[in-house]
């Protein structure tokens, strides 16, 4: 249980950084909106982000609750009721642990300066949701991942 603990005290850590790096995007996209001399020329990405805010609210909820009280959403998704491995879940939380980090790190580097061909065509707030969203539900995806490894038959005593 120790690892299991471990690994969702990591995953609240890691939320709140994402919580911050949402906000520092939702800052930007108000500076370079009010900038650019056109009213509302961000409002969707803003929009999206004070969604943002909220999912990774609702995530830190559920992911410090699976710290301090138990696991029950990751156990439904990816162990049978025998507490075993499923392979179909596993695979496809590796497939999108992988695609969403490439998208999280493309979009980072449109933001410190590199020309990344598709991005430069599109607003920088998009750039700053799609770094958002590619790192919160990559690390979702890779708990999810990483869960079924870790994870230890809990042994129930029958009393005498």
């Amino acid at each position: 249980m120790k690892k299991e603990k471990s690994l969702f005290l990591i995953f609240s850590l890691i939320l709140v950084g994402l919580f911050i790096l949402c906000g520092y995007s939702l800052i930007q996209c108000f500076v370079y909106g009010s900038n650019e001399g056109e009213v509302g020329g961000h409002v969707l990405e803003i929009i999206y982000l004070f969604f943002h805010l909220i999912m990774v609210a609702i995530v830190f909820y559920l992911s410090f609750r699976a710290f301090k009280i138990k696991v029950s959403l990751a156990n439904l998704l990816m162990l049978d009721e025998k507490g075993q491995r499923i392979k179909k879940p596993l695979i496809i939380s590796g497939i999108l642990t992988g695609v969403f980090f490439f998208i999280g790190i493309y979009s980072t580097l449109h933001l410190i300066g590199l020309k990344t061909p598709p991005l430069d065509v599109f607003p920088l707030g998009l750039t700053h949701d799609l770094m958002n969203a590619g790192y919160f539900f990559g690390s979702i995806a890779l708990v999810l991942f990483i869960y079924p490894f870790i994870h230890e038959k809990e042994v129930i005593s029958q009393a005498d």
